[in-house]
């Protein structure tokens, strides 16, 4: 048996069908993207969730793995060992 590559069309269509991947971190906040800068290794993306934003910087590699562009639909995965609350 050879085992053969998927196209990248083909791959998202076979993970789309067998779902989103499973994890154990529950603090997911879906929003919009609205902006991807890649600048060397590292990537900021923004995230637009109702009217608040968040930003992460995360590698080029994993942006690009991810095919991230403005205007697709994304969660920001928060693993946190603390939170702070202040007032503004």
């Amino acid at each position: 048996m050879t085992s053969r590559r998927l196209s990248k069309p083909r791959r998202a269509a076979a993970q789309a069908i067998a779902g989103p991947p499973r994890i154990s971190g529950r603090n997911q906040l879906v929003g919009t993207v609205i902006e991807v800068k890649i600048e060397g290794l590292l990537a900021k993306v923004v995230l637009s969730i109702g009217d608040q934003r968040i930003t992460s910087i995360i590698t080029a590699d994993a942006a690009r793995e991810l095919a991230l562009k403005k205007g697709d639909t994304a969660a920001a995965l928060i693993k946190a060992t603390e939170v702070m609350i202040i007032r503004p």
